[in-house]
């Protein structure tokens, strides 16, 4: 490991603590009567056993809770999540909206997702705009994913048999083909006549909207993105994709997937980029966090993929530029909450480059 990768390494936990630090609390009383007034629940409504997850959720705040409430003459006590705005937002474009009806219309598919059940789009209730879920028993994901979480203390082949099964998930989200009759919210997301220009613009605006105008970060994304409109291939038209697949916004139990989490940048667009994001960070990981034995090789990942999507990938070379792409944006627009920004930058620049690089050598200048 070269001294440069040694320093970046905890990074995802350094960063995850530093966004977390500048979170506002929830106000517990405000939800209890959000929670309350929803149809069919019958108050007092009571909220107890509260936990902030400190491994995982840079982006959003989030509160694991128990709620007592009655329903239909009878008492219950349920676990819940609340996902909210933290005030300063990391996506400067995100929409707990999209989110939500995303959840709804994954959900509706008997697909692994938690179940969505109320939403506060524009925070006049909880204080903050915010959506309320079933909470799901399981391992708790760590964007740390090789030194925390349902993959650190197992056995390599366990760790592969999971790892693999994250994998087939985006394969059979690509055959399940959810598309934009129950996603028309979707549409609205980036401007462009296509699925591939439309998600490109989407985080070029995202990468601006935190960059002076002449902020030379911008040129290598810029470049990036021009030549993949460019040279965008004809492909199936988009269905719905999670557009944030690290193995780390998985939940396992007893060593199998039990949910897909964090939807917040899902898109109409081609399941390939999500697996080209876990073919990344699998070994991209082992620098920036900690090095194991039994992780996928790419071979498999696609094997697996393609067996569960009932159809080989499409461009899968094209489409491993997407996570490298939407990295750079993102990183930019989350700049201030990036301990050893530059260094990070950098890194995963090189990466950028590279790949760009091989799709110019199939794709053309």
């Amino acid at each position: 490991m070269s001294a440069e990768t040694e320093e970046l390494q905890g990074f995802y936990d350094k960063s995850v603590a530093a966004a977390k630090s500048g979170y506002p609390e929830i106000d517990a009383d405000r939800l209890a009567a959000f929670i309350a007034a929803q149809p069919g629940i019958e108050p007092p409504v009571t909220l107890s056993n509260f936990i902030v997850p400190q491994s995982s959720g840079a982006s959003n705040g989030i509160l694991l809770f128990t709620a007592e409430f009655g329903r239909s003459g009878e008492r219950r006590r349920e676990g819940m999540v609340a996902r909210y705005a933290p005030g300063t937002t990391m996506i400067k474009q995100k929409s707990f909206s999209d989110e939500f009806l995303t959840l709804v219309a994954a959900y509706k598919r008997g697909l692994p997702v938690p179940e969505p059940l109320w939403l506060d789009a524009d925070g006049s209730a909880v204080g903050y705009p915010s959506f309320v879920m079933a909470r799901i028993e399981g391992t708790p994901p760590a964007s740390a994913m090789y030194s925390k979480g349902p993959l650190a203390d197992v056995s390599p082949e366990a760790r592969k048999a999971m790892m693999l099964e994250a994998a087939g998930f985006h394969g059979r989200l690509r055959r399940e083909a959810i598309g934009r009759d129950e996603l028309p919210h979707l549409l609205a997301r980036g401007s462009g006549e296509t699925d591939i220009e439309r998600e490109l613009n989407w985080f070029l605006a995202e990468a601006r909207l935190s960059s002076e105008p002449d902020d030379p970060k911008l040129e290598p994304i810029v470049e990036a993105h021009r030549w993949m409109v460019a040279h965008q291939p004809a492909v199936r038209e988009g269905t719905l994709v999670q557009g944030d697949s690290q193995i780390a916004n998985v939940m396992f139990r007893d060593g199998r997937l039990a949910a897909v989490l964090d939807w917040e940048l899902a898109y109409l667009g081609h399941n390939e980029a999500d697996l080209a994001l876990i073919v990344f960070l699998t070994e991209t990981m082992k620098q920036l966090d900690k090095h194991v034995d039994g992780t996928p090789t790419e071979a498999e990942y696609l094997a697996r993929f393609e067996e569960e999507a009932g159809a080989p990938a499409e461009h899968y070379d094209f489409f491993k530029l997407f996570p490298l792409f939407k990295t750079q944006c993102i990183l930019l627009s989350g700049r201030s909450f990036q301990p050893a920004f530059e260094q990070v930058w950098t890194y995963y620049l090189a990466h950028l480059h590279a790949e760009l690089a091989n799709a110019k050598r199939i794709y053309g200048d």
